[in-house]
């Protein structure tokens, strides 16, 4: 029992990252040692609830109305699930993954391709039963069922991805939050791929690290402050490799955007970190000449 407690949150992260992976087009990230975290990331643990809620109502169903409720009931449930996962992945809000008007929106919106996700459901629930009656090994029939489970998160990924969905607002909410909702939301997130790096990096994939925060500011709607935002928080780790890495990308584009007296403060402010830091070498003649734009004395010396 304590080891199911340890793993669930793992599994159902994992398989909110895959159908999510799956809906953007992209390749889901290796697991990490924080998928196992019960704090951080909430949205991603709701469907824990579906699966409580929905299982429990089943069984009530069946055993009080007998199987032709069960049988209805397992219907609708199929029907409903996957567009409340999808939901769920794209707006990152569970009171949304419930609202039937949202879950509608959904269906609608795939069309008759939705349908493939339902179908699939259905069918693996009857080929799990007849595993059972085969009399498999407990192992094996675990297997499969885990081998099911993975294939129905990506499937729901993978049918809506055509549509975009995680590109566009067709989801609609009561009103546009306010601003400070907005960078509430914004710091949240960009510290959720902040969290995920640190995994990477702290089990010395400092590459893969960067990679992921690179991806995220690549899509971030608002870069000019995602840069020094990502930089700042990375610099108060007690490793601060990767981010003076990551000051060096900066750095970079701030160089060739002739953005001199920004590109002069992250190079002082990365010195008070280590003053070995210097840009890409590349970027040292632009560099140099940005200093002394800014007449600063000790770092047209030090650049030299």
């Amino acid at each position: 029992m304590a080891l199911a407690l340890l793993a669930l949150p793992a599994l159902v992260r994992y398989l909110m990252l895959l159908l999510d992976s799956r809906a953007r087009g992209k390749n889901p990230e290796p697991p990490g040692i924080e998928l196992f975290s019960w704090v951080g990331n909430a949205w991603s643990l709701f469907p824990v609830l579906h699966m409580l809620v929905f299982g429990y109502g089943t069984y009530l169903l069946g055993s009080s109305f007998g199987s032709a409720a069960l049988l209805g009931s397992g219907l609708l449930l199929a029907t409903l699930i996957p567009a409340s996962l999808a939901v769920l992945a794209i707006t990152r809000s569970p009171l949304e993954s419930l609202m039937p008007r949202a879950v509608g929106g959904l269906i609608r919106r795939c069309g008759a391709s939705y349908w493939i996700a339902p179908t699939y459901l259905l069918a693996a629930a009857v080929v799990l039963e007849w595993l059972k009656l085969l009399s498999l090994p407990d192992i094996v029939v675990e297997f499969l069922s885990f081998y099911l489970l993975f294939g129905f998160f990506t499937l729901i990924g993978s049918v809506i991805r055509p549509f975009r969905l995680d590109r566009e607002v067709t989801i609609a909410v009561p009103m546009d939050p306010s601003d400070a909702q907005i960078d509430t939301q914004q710091t949240r997130a960009r510290t959720d791929v902040l969290d995920h790096a640190y995994g990477f990096i702290s089990r010395g994939n400092r590459a893969g690290g960067l990679e992921h925060v690179y991806g995220w500011l690549a899509e971030d709607p608002d870069p000019a402050t995602a840069w020094p935002w990502f930089l700042e928080q990375m610099l108060r780790w007690e490793n601060n490799v990767a981010a003076l890495q990551l000051a060096q990308q900066y750095l970079s584009q701030l160089l060739h955007d002739e953005e001199d007296v920004a590109a002069v403060k992250v190079i002082m402010r990365c010195r008070l970190v280590n003053e070995a830091f210097r840009p890409l070498p590349d970027d040292i003649p632009l560099a140099l000449a940005a200093a002394e734009r800014c007449h600063n004395a000790e770092l047209i010396s030090f650049l030299r």
